[in-house]
């Protein structure tokens, strides 16, 4: 098992030296996966972005998830006790897998943009990709 954790860039800290040397390898990576990560990784560090780079096996404390999500611990433990978000229990301690939360995210994004379309009219019921299962799904969101 590795630590969530793996490493952490803070917004702005690289030095004008290294943001160029990081600029001339994405130029000789530019239509590498390696060269579009490292260029968004760039523009995040000159955003002023703090940037952390977590393990797929991690496991996180719902503090750390909370965080993630950008919603308070309390609302987290409630899809936690509701069995939306799985989690275990390390001794008395509740751990959640990354791959479980990164589940969890993209279901919830779906949701959203399920109830953006359908409140916006661009998707009328009949015309529905979803099925009515996945429809009760989201009424417990």
């Amino acid at each position: 098992m590795s630590s969530a954790l793996l490493a952490q860039l803070e917004g702005n800290s690289l030095t004008a030296e290294e943001l160029e040397r990081l600029r001339e390898f994405i130029r000789e990576e530019q239509d590498s996966t390696l060269g579009v990560l490292l260029q968004r990784l760039a523009e995040a560090n000159e955003d002023g972005v703090t940037i952390n780079l977590l393990a797929e096996d991690a496991e996180l404390s719902p503090n750390q998830a909370a965080k993630l999500l950008k919603m308070s611990r309390p609302h987290l433990l409630k899809f936690m006790r509701d069995g939306d978000l799985p989690f275990h229990l390390v001794g008395s301690h509740q751990r959640i897998k990354m791959s479980d939360l990164r589940r969890f995210m993209q279901a919830r994004e779906a949701g959203a943009e399920f109830v953006a379309n359908a409140l916006h009219g661009s998707r009328t019921h009949s015309d529905s990709e979803y099925s009515d299962e996945a429809l009760a799904e989201l009424e417990d969101l």
